[in-house]
C-alpha cells in the first residue's frame, strides 16, 4: 500500500488552513483550491483501504496504481502464474425485492421481443428467397454457388474445424456475396429439402471459400452448395447481453476464489443508467429523440450539458474505473472547463479545438457520457486522443475496448491509433481488415508469438493421439467380432488393447489442457500487450476476449447500432463508458418493420440523448470537407451550429482541399475558382430490376467522370475517390462496368494507360448506407431515380442525404434528374380518384438543394453535344493523340 504521494498542484497550504497560490486572479485559486481540497479527500479514503492486496485478484481487477502492462519496460516476473484460469459465472436472475428487479424484468421483455421479430423476419427473407427465387437469379445475384469440392483443412479458426470450397485447383470463383464473417448453408441440392450444414465464412480468395463448422462432417465426397443464410449468432450474443443485467458485477467481482482463478465478469456497473426508464415507478415512453423528417437540430443545451439528475434522489455513483486517481480527476476537472485550467505536465494538445478537448475531459472523467458528433467534427480523432492520454500519459493499467458498428471503422481507427503512438490490437476476421494494418491482428500476433512452435508442436501431439485412439478403437471392436475372442488369450489381448486406450486417453487429455493452457497465455500475452483493443460491437463477445475485461469502453458509430448489439460489448464488466455518434445520420437498419415501430430502430445512444440525463457535449467544428461542400447540409441538418474549421483567420480554404481538375468544374469567370460540388442534370430514365433500381445512362456518366479525374489528376489514387448508390442495383452494374466489363476495361486502358487504369480496382462503389463513418477525396453520389412522376422512393430519408452529401473532402459529384428530385414524392400516386401524393420532408430537402444548387449556378445540364462531349470526349481524345502518333 503506497503511503507517500506527489501533488502536482502549484498552490501550498500554509499553518492555519491559509492557501497560498502564485495565481493572480482569485477565480485560479478557488479552482486550484478544490482540486486541492478533493485529492486531499481521496488520498485520506485511500490510506482507509486494506492494505492487503492479491496481485491475483482485487476488487477492482486493475488497481488505478499500477502501471499498464502493455507500456511496462522491465523483463516480467519469472515467478508469477502463466494465465488466470477464468470461468463463465452461474446463470442467475433477480429474484423479487432485489433492486433493479422490476427493471430488469422490463428491459428484458421489451428488447427479447423485438431481437425474435428481427431474427424472424430476416429468416423470413431468406425462406422466401430460397423458396421463389430460380436457382439461376441465386447465382447471377451471388446469393449461391453450386459445383464445389470440399476438403478439411489443417488450420482450425478458434479449435473449430475449417473446410475448403472450391471449382477445381485454380478455377477462378464467380463473384458473390460471401465475404468474411458470411454464414452459410451448405448442401447437396436444395438447402430447404434437406437439412443443410451451418457454417461461417472466414476466408476467401480468387478460387477458394473457406468455412468454419462448429464440428466436423463428411464432405470429401461429392458435390456441394453454398446459399448465404443468416446469422443465428448475432441474435444469440443480443440476447445474452439483453440477460446480463440479471448479473451484479459488484457481487461477482467480490467473490473470494483461489489465487490463480478469476470469473468472466458479465453485466455492468451502469445498471442505473441503462435502466432508469424501465422501472415502473418512472413513467417515461422509449421514443426517438427526433422524427427522421424533423428539419430541426435540437437546441444547444438539449445535446450539450451535464448530468441533469439529483444523483442523491437516484443513488447515481459519481465517477467510474478513475474514480480512485487523481491525476486523471484533477486533470478532467480543469480540461472540463471551456477555458481550462493548465499546469507544468499536462499533456499537449495544441491540435484539438476547445470542443474536442471538453469531450476528452468529459470521455475520462464522467462514468458515462455522450459525444454528439456531426459530419466531419472529428469523432475518430477525440477518441484515438482519449485512449492517447490515458495509455501513452497517464499509463492507466485498465484495459480499454474502443467498437464501432463496421469493420471498416474499426480499420480507420486501428490506423489512427498506430501513428499516434498508441498499440491497437485490431480483433476481427481476417479479410474484412486492411491489408496495410495486418500487423495489428490478433491472429498475425499469435502466430508469431515466441509460444507458437511450441503449440505447434503440442497440436502434433493431440492430432498423434487422436489417430492413435481411433485406431485403437478399430482394433478393439474388430477384436470383439472375432469367433475366439472368448479365449484367454483373446482376453488379455483385449485387456491390452483396452488399457492402452486408457492411457492414450489420459494422455491425450493432458495433452488438450497443455494446449489451452499455452493459448490462454498466448492469449493473455497479446492482449496485455496492447493499449487498447478494437473490433465490432458483434466480435467483441468472441471467445479470445474472454482473457481479460473491459471496465472501460468507447463505442464509436453509436447511433448505427441497435440498442442489444450495443449491449454486447458493455456487458464485460463495464462501469465507464463513452458513446460517440450523430442521430442525424442514419440509423439501426432493421428488416422487420413491426420491431422497427416498436423502437428496435433507436439506438442505445439515441434513447440516452432524448431521456437528458447522461452528460452529453457537441463536436461544433467541422474540418472534412471544402466550405462549399459544407455549406447546404450545415444549414439543413445542424441549424448552422457547425464552425467551419477548413479556413483561416484570411477566410482561405486551406490548400488540401482544393477542388480537383475536372471537365465539370469549371472555373469561374468573375473569382477564377473552381468550385468543390457540380450536379449532372441528365435525362435518362430509371428502369426496375429485381426489385431493386437501376438507370444504365446514370451509370455511363459516372463511368466518365472517373476517368475525367484519373486523367486529370495524377495525385488522386483509386482509393481516393467513392461512388454511392442508394440502390443495390445501381451499386451492381456500376462495380461491372468500372471492374468487369471488357469493353470499359479496353477504353480505360486506351484512355488512361494500363498504369493509371489499374487504380479502378480501388474505387469503392457502395450504398449510401455502406458510406456511413467514411470518407474520400472525391465523392460521386449516383441518385439513379429519374421519373415523370417525381417519385424518389427511399431515397426522401433525410438521413441518407445527410450522409451522402457530407462524405467528401474536395468534390462531390452528384448525377441526377433535377426535375424528379425537385418534384420529390415518397410513393406512387394511387389510381383511386382523388388521392394524394405523400411527399416526406427528406423530399423537401432535397427541393431545397435544387434550389441550392441553381442558385450557386452548380448545375450542368447534360443533354446533345455536352452529353456527348462528357461521355465520349477523352475517349476520342486519346484516339486523336494516338492517331497523331501514328502519322508522324
Amino acid at each position: 500500500m503506497y503511503t507517500q504521494c506527489i501533488v502536482m498542484v502549484p498552490c501550498t497550504q500554509l499553518a492555519g488552513g491559509e492557501l497560498w497560490t502564485p495565481f493572480p486572479a482569485l477565480t485560479d485559486a478557488l479552482r486550484v483550491y478544490n482540486h486541492f481540497k478533493c485529492f486531499r479527500a481521496t488520498v485520506a479514503a485511500t490510506c482507509r483501504m486494506s492494505t492487503t492486496h492479491n496481485s491475483f485478484h482485487n476488487v477492482d481487477r486493475f488497481d488505478w496504481r499500477l502501471r499498464a502492462s502493455s507500456r511496462k519496460r522491465k523483463p516480467p516476473d519469472p515467478n508469477a502464474p502463466k494465465f488466470f484460469k477464468r470461468k463463465t459465472p452461474s446463470q442467475v436472475f433477480i429474484q423479487e425485492g432485489e433492486p433493479f428487479y422490476d427493471a430488469v424484468a422490463a428491459y428484458k421483455k421489451r428488447f427479447t421481443e423485438l431481437i425474435d421479430l428481427e431474427q424472424e423476419e430476416e429468416e423470413g427473407v431468406l425462406r422466401e428467397r430460397l423458396s421463389t427465387w430460380s436457382l439461376h437469379r441465386l447465382k447471377e445475384e451471388g446469393y449461391c454457388l453450386t459445383g464445389l469440392s470440399a476438403f478439411w483443412l489443417q488450420a482450425t479458426q478458434f479449435g473449430r474445424p475449417v473446410a475448403s470450397f472450391s471449382l477445381g485447383p485454380g478455377v477462378i470463383l464467380p463473384d458473390s456475396r460471401f465475404e468474411n464473417g458470411t454464414q452459410v448453408l451448405v448442401s447437396r441440392i436444395d438447402p430447404l429439402k434437406e437439412e443443410a450444414l451451418r457454417g461461417s465464412v472466414v476466408s476467401t480468395d480468387e478460387s477458394r471459400i473457406n468455412v468454419c463448422f462448429l464440428e466436423k462432417h463428411e464432405l470429401e465426397d461429392g458435390s456441394w452448395r453454398l446459399d448465404v443464410g443468416t446469422s443465428n449468432l448475432i441474435f444469440d450474443r443480443m440476447r445474452v447481453a439483453v440477460n446480463s443485467f440479471n448479473h451484479d458485477v459488484s457481487s461477482q467481482e467480490a467473490i473470494e476464489t483461489c489465487s490463480d482463478r478469476q470469473l468472466i465478469l458479465q453485466g455492468t456497473h451502469l445498471r442505473d443508467v441503462f435502466l432508469q426508464t424501465f422501472d415502473p415507478k418512472q413513467v417515461h415512453i422509449h421514443q426517438a429523440l427526433q422524427s427522421p423528417d424533423d428539419v430541426d437540430y435540437p437546441s444547444h443545451q438539449g445535446l450539450d450539458h451535464g448530468e441533469t439528475v439529483d444523483k442523491g434522489k437516484r443513488g447515481f455513483e459519481q465517477m467510474g474505473a478513475f474514480r480512485d486517481d487523481m491525476r486523471i480527476q484533477s486533470w478532467a476537472r480543469r480540461y472540463a472547463e471551456i477555458d481550462p485550467l493548465v499546469i507544468e505536465g499536462d499533456p499537449d494538445l495544441s491540435g484539438l479545438n476547445k470542443s474536442q478537448i471538453r469531450a476528452l475531459a468529459m470521455m475520462i472523467g464522467q462514468r458515462i457520457c455522450l459525444i454528439q458528433g456531426p459530419p466531419g467534427t472529428g469523432k475518430t480523432k477525440t477518441i484515438i486522443e482519449a485512449i492517447r492520454l490515458l495509455k501513452v500519459h497517464f499509463e492507466v493499467p485498465h484495459p480499454l475496448l474502443v467498437c464501432t458498428y463496421t469493420n471498416v471503422a474499426v480499420d480507420n481507427l486501428v490506423e489512427g491509433l498506430a501513428a499516434a503512438d498508441v498499440k491497437p490490437l485490431r480483433v476481427g476476421f481476417g479479410e474484412k481488415v486492411r491489408a496495410s494494418l495486418l500487423e495489428y491482428t490478433l491472429d498475425y500476433q499469435l502466430e508469431r508469438h515466441p509460444l507458437q512452435p511450441i503449440l505447434a508442436s503440442v497440436v502434433k501431439d493431440e492430432k498423434y493421439l487422436d489417430e492413435s485412439l481411433q485406431d485403437l478403437f478399430i482394433s478393439i471392436a474388430e477384436h470383439k467380432r472375432t469367433k475366439s475372442s472368448d479365449t484367454p488369450k483373446s482376453m488379455k489381448q483385449l485387456e491390452r488393447l483396452q488399457w492402452k486406450y486408457a492411457s492414450k486417453e489420459r494422455q491425450l487429455v493432458a495433452v488438450k489442457a497443455r494446449k489451452y493452457a499455452i493459448q490462454q497465455e498466448m492469449l493473455q500475452d497479446v492482449v496485455s500487450n496492447a493499449d487498447v483493443v478494437c473490433t465490432t460491437c458483434i466480435s467483441s463477445a468472441c471467445v479470445a476476449l474472454n482473457v481479460v475485461d473491459f471496465p472501460v469502453v468507447f463505442l464509436d458509430e453509436a447511433s448505427m447500432s441497435t440498442e442489444p448489439a450495443s449491449m454486447i460489448p458493455l456487458m464485460k464488466g463495464s462501469r465507464q463508458v463513452a458513446l460517440i455518434g450523430d442521430h442525424k445520420q442514419l440509423p439501426p437498419i432493421i428488416v422487420s418493420r413491426e420491431a422497427a415501430t416498436q423502437g428496435l430502430d433507436i439506438s442505445l445512444f439515441e434513447r440516452l440523448t432524448e431521456e437528458g440525463v447522461v452528460p452529453s457535449l457537441m463536436l461544433d467544428t467541422q474540418y472534412r470537407m471544402h466550405p462549399s461542400i459544407s455549406r447546404f447540409p450545415a444549414a439543413e441538418f445542424y441549424n448552422l451550429s457547425l464552425i467551419d474549421g477548413t479556413i483561416d483567420a484570411y477566410g482561405n480554404v486551406h490548400p488540401r482541399l482544393y477542388p480537383p481538375t475536372s471537365q465539370y468544374l469549371l472555373e469561374n469567370n468573375g473569382n477564377g475558382n473552381r468550385p468543390s460540388v457540380i450536379f449532372l442534370d441528365h435525362g435518362g430514365s430509371e428502369s426496375m430490376k429485381d426489385r431493386s433500381r437501376v438507370n444504365y445512362n446514370e451509370a455511363h456518366i459516372v463511368a466518365s467522370i472517373v476517368e475525367d479525374l484519373l486523367l486529370n489528376n495524377s495525385e488522386i489514387q483509386g482509393y481516393d475517390i467513392g461512388i454511392i448508390a442508394p440502390y443495390v442495383a445501381q451499386i451492381s452494374l456500376l462495380t461491372r462496368l468500372l471492374k468487369n466489363d471488357a469493353k470499359y476495361k479496353q477504353r480505360f486502358v486506351e484512355v488512361l494507360g494500363d498504369h493509371r487504369a489499374m487504380q479502378l480496382a480501388n474505387i469503392e462503389i457502395k450504398t449510401v448506407d455502406g458510406f456511413e463513418g467514411r470518407e474520400k477525396e472525391v465523392i460521386i453520389f449516383s441518385t439513379v431515380r429519374n421519373n415523370n412522376g417525381g417519385h424518389i422512393g427511399f431515397l426522401a430519408d433525410r438521413r441518407r442525404l445527410n450522409v451522402g452529401l457530407t462524405r467528401a473532402k474536395r468534390g462531390l459529384f452528384v448525377v441526377g434528374s433535377l426535375h424528379t428530385l425537385k418534384a420529390g414524392t415518397r410513393t406512387r400516386r394511387s389510381e383511386t380518384a382523388g388521392a394524394v401524393v405523400k411527399t416526406g420532408k427528406g423530399a423537401e430537402s432535397w427541393r431545397r438543394y435544387a434550389k441550392f444548387l441553381d442558385e450557386q449556378g452548380l448545375v450542368v445540364k447534360l443533354s446533345g453535344d455536352t452529353l456527348a462531349r462528357a461521355l465520349y470526349g477523352n475517349l476520342r481524345a486519346a484516339r486523336s493523340a494516338a492517331g497523331n502518333v501514328l502519322q508522324g
